[in-house]
C-alpha cells in the first residue's frame, strides 16, 4: 500500500508531531492478505445454498462482486483485522535468532507457520464480524459508499442490509465452529468464540454511546475513550487476542494482546478524528457534520475557555451543521492549550498499545510491531 500524505489546511505547527498520514500497512502485514482472503472466501462454502441472493449481498458488501453478482476487477479491500490476527499468532514464537542450538531457526519457522495456519479460521471470523457491524453502521450513519461501491443499504434497502449484516455475524460464528469440526482444538474454538462475541457486544455498546453523544455537548474525554475503546478498539483487540490464542498463548498473554489491540483501535480513531477536523480527504466522510463528537471537539468542549465552549456549543446545538461551520470549529480548536491536551491524550493511548505487550516480545519483534502500529495509527516514523 502506498501511503498518501494528507495536506493540512491549517497545520497546527505549535505542537508536533500529530498523525499526518492516511493509515498504511508495512509489507510484514500485507503478506498475510492472500491467506486471509482465501480463508474468508472459504467461509462461504458453509451455507446450505450459497446461491441465494442473500449471499450475493454479503459478497457485494465484502467487495467481491458488483450489484449484479459479477466479480469485480478491483482488488479486495485490505483485511486488516484478519492480517493482524494471523500475525499475532505467528508472534507467539520467539525470534529465530534467539533459538538454540543450530538448526532451531527452521523449527521456529515451522512453529510460526503452524500457528498462522491455525489462526486463519479466526482471521476469517473476525473479518466477517467486522463486515457485519459495518453493514449496520453504514445504515445508522447514512454512509453512502463502502469499498468503492454504493453502500449495501443504498442498493437493497435498510431491511435487507440489516438481514445481511446479521447473516454475516452468524457466518462468523459458524466459521469457528466448522474449524472445530475439522480438527481444531475445542478449547481454542470456545475461547475464540468468547473473544468474538465479547468484541461484538463491546462494539455495540460503543456504537450506542457514539449515537448518544451526537446530541450532547457535555461529553468528557473519559466518555469518549470508553466509546472509542468499544466501537473502534474491541474488534482490533479480539483479532489480536484470537491470533495469540491460535499461536499457543495462554489466557493472561492473550489478554495482553487484546489490551494492545483495544488501545490501537482507540488511538487510530483519535488520529482519524484529528484528520477529519484538520485534514483533507477524510473530512469528506461527513462525520463532523452529523454532529459526531470527534476527539478534538471533545477536548475543546471539556478544556477550552468558557468563551470557546460557548462558541463550539453554538455550532453543535444547530439543527443541521453546514460545511462552512467546520471553518469556525477549526478556528476555535486551533489553540495551543487545546492542541497540547489533544497530543497528551493521544500519546498516552498510543503508549498503551506498546506497553501491553512490550515484555512479551524481543527487541527485534517489538520494533517490527511498532512499525505496524505506527502505520495503522497514521504516524510518520
Amino acid at each position: 500500500m502506498t501511503s498518501k500524505p494528507i495536506h493540512l489546511e491549517r497545520a497546527p505547527d505549535k505542537i508536533l508531531p500529530f498523525p499526518d498520514r492516511e493509515p498504511w500497512l508495512p509489507e510484514r502485514i500485507q503478506r498475510r492478505q492472500p491467506a486471509v482472503e482465501e480463508a474468508l472466501r472459504a467461509s462461504f462454502d458453509l451455507p446450505g445454498d450459497p446461491s441465494l441472493p442473500l449471499y450475493r449481498m454479503m459478497r457485494y458488501h465484502l467487495g467481491w462482486v458488483d450489484a449484479a453478482g459479477e466479480e469485480r476487477a478491483a482488488p479486495s479491500p485490505d483485511r486488516v483485522l484478519g492480517m493482524l490476527c494471523v500475525e499475532a499468532a505467528s508472534a507467539q514464537i520467539r525470534d529465530a535468532f534467539d533459538w538454540e542450538p543450530e538448526g532451531s531457526q527452521e523449527e521456529a519457522e515451522r512453529l510460526q507457520k503452524e500457528g498462522a495456519e491455525r489462526s486463519l479460521a479466526c482471521a476469517a471470523a473476525i473479518e466477517l464480524m467486522g463486515a457485519s457491524v459495518a453493514a449496520h453502521e453504514d445504515l445508522q450513519t447514512a454512509a453512502q459508499r463502502r469499498n468503492g461501491q454504493d453502500a449495501l443499504w443504498g442498493v437493497w434497502g435498510p431491511a435487507q442490509a440489516i438481514n445481511a449484516g446479521d447473516g454475516l455475524h452468524a457466518l462468523a460464528r459458524l466459521t469457528l465452529l466448522n474449524a472445530s469440526q475439522e480438527g481444531a482444538d475445542v478449547a481454542l474454538t470456545l475461547a475464540a468464540l468468547a473473544e468474538l462475541d465479547g468484541a461484538a457486544l463491546a462494539y455495540y455498546q460503543g456504537q450506542h454511546q457514539d449515537l448518544q453523544m451526537q446530541e450532547r455537548v457535555d461529553v468528557t474525554e473519559e466518555q469518549y475513550l470508553m466509546m472509542a475503546r468499544g466501537k473502534h478498539g474491541a474488534l482490533v483487540g479480539a483479532a489480536m487476542a484470537m491470533g495469540a490464542l491460535a499461536g499457543g498463548a495462554d489466557e493472561p498473554l492473550a489478554a495482553r494482546w487484546r489490551a494492545s489491540g483495544v488501545a490501537l483501535g482507540a488511538a487510530a480513531a483519535m488520529a482519524r478524528d484529528y484528520r477529519e477536523v484538520w485534514g483533507k480527504g477524510e473530512a469528506e466522510s461527513g462525520r463532523a457534520l452529523n454532529k459526531s463528537k470527534l476527539f478534538p471537539v471533545v477536548v475543546g468542549l471539556q478544556h477550552g475557555t468558557l468563551k470557546q465552549k460557548r462558541a463550539l456549543g453554538a455550532y453543535y446545538f444547530k439543527r443541521v451543521m453546514e460545511p462552512g461551520d467546520m471553518e469556525g470549529v477549526r478556528a476555535i480548536l486551533d489553540e495551543e492549550e487545546i492542541l497540547r491536551r489533544m497530543q497528551d491524550v493521544m500519546d498516552h493511548e498510543a503508549r498503551g498499545v506498546f506497553q501491553a505487550i512490550e515484555h512479551d516480545l524481543t527487541i527485534l519483534a517489538m520494533d517490527e510491531w511498532a512499525h505496524v502500529f505506527h502505520g495503522i495509527i497514521g504516524e510518520r516514523r
